[in-house]
């Protein structure tokens, strides 16, 4: 193992989060991973708090630790370079970095990844024969060096930590394309939908967003991810139907619906949110209209074999896209049970909230 200029060497501990079920989480010490053949150790410099840690924390969706199972996480992460395992070129230690998500690693060898779909592999996720993801709330983290992305001089780590949000932004931009100029509808203003906003934005599509957090929609329209922002809780709706509408909110009791309300006849909701249950629709009206809905899963390379999470790289490095404004609070790793509670307090206007393993002890 290279020696690490962070000072963390084999047989060194570090903190890391513990999630031991619903919204028990601890800090504890474990060792710190050591990089085999091909792996980057990635000192953690911000990890962004997704809509999917929430859910576990709420005790809701497929993603749960428990008591007897507990577990690491933190997908939307960027760091310094620590070490390097044998054979990884290209990266030194020191290093900027952003981590792309270590649960979308896949065999690059069946049909699907061979199709740039390597987030429908059926190997997703399995490095050897074992299951593993990106470790983010902890002080270090192991990576695949093919998915540890060095930074622009331009690029903020802070910023960098949410590469993840906007990636999911750009596939869904590029599986269901709207016609070249074609207005966009874009229902929930959290940080996916504040992304794909600044995405569909910076590819030509004037941008409505519908949501019900007024200091969210001053957000989008400060930060450039909507063109017209429109509040629900006012009762009043976008007029005319859309080719597209995405939906970025997840609510399963309403989201999906008032897409299906909103999109023209014969137009496309393209699902991008997660739905902790199963969402309450009509499929009449979608019938009436022939109306399709497509469903969004993270991201590959679908597109002439790039990684969408280089596109969103390459966005942010043009300026393109503004990570900085969306980022609304910043938390200790020691105090990360408080950054989750402040996700879920509508009056803390949460949007992107990054946890610091650097800050604090």
């Amino acid at each position: 193992m290279t020696r690490a200029a962070s000072g963390a060497e084999a047989g060194s501990v570090m903190r890391a989060a513990v999630f031991r079920g619903g919204r028990d989480i601890r800090v504890e010490r474990l060792p710190v991973p050591s990089p085999g053949p091909g792996d980057v150790l990635v000192r953690v410099d911000s990890a962004g708090v997704c809509g999917s840690d929430v859910l576990s924390y709420r005790g809701l969706g497929p993603w749960q630790a428990g008591p007897d199972r507990p577990d690491g996480d933190g997908h939307e992460l960027s760091g310094t370079v620590a070490a390097l395992g044998p054979g990884v070129t290209g990266l030194a230690v020191g290093h900027r970095v952003a981590v792309e998500p270590i649960h979308l690693a896949s065999c690059g060898t069946c049909e699907r990844c061979r199709a740039g779909r390597t987030y429908l592999c059926g190997d997703r996720g399995l490095i050897g024969s074992v299951h593993t993801h990106s470790r983010g709330f902890a002080e270090y983290d192991l990576a695949p060096a093919a998915h540890v992305h060095p930074l622009p001089d331009g690029v903020g780590l802070e910023e960098a930590a949410i590469l993840d949000c906007y990636a999911c932004a750009v596939h869904a931009l590029h599986l269901s394309p709207p016609p070249p100029g074609a207005p966009v509808l874009v229902i929930g203003s959290g940080a996916i939908g504040l992304t794909l906003g600044q995405v569909a934005r910076a590819l030509g599509h004037p941008v409505t967003m519908l949501g019900h957090r007024p200091g969210s929609l001053r957000l989008a329209t400060e930060q450039g991810a909507a063109d017209e922002t429109i509040d629900t809780l006012s009762g009043a709706l976008p007029s005319g139907g859309f080719a597209t509408v995405y939906d970025a909110a997840g609510n399963p009791d309403t989201s999906l619906a008032e897409a299906l309300d909103l999109v023209a006849p014969g137009g496309e909701v393209v699902v991008v949110g997660v739905y902790a249950t199963g969402p309450r629709f009509d499929p009449h009206v979608a019938y009436q209209r022939e109306v399709s809905v497509r469903w969004s899963n993270s991201y590959g390379r679908c597109v002439d074999g790039v990684p969408d999470f280089r596109r969103a790289l390459d966005l942010l490095a043009r300026g393109e896209v503004r990570a900085a404004g969306l980022i609304t609070h910043r938390f200790a790793l020691d105090d990360i049970g408080d950054a989750f509670a402040t996700h879920l307090d509508r009056a803390a206007g949460a949007v992107k909230i990054l946890i610091k393993p650097g800050a604090g002890p």
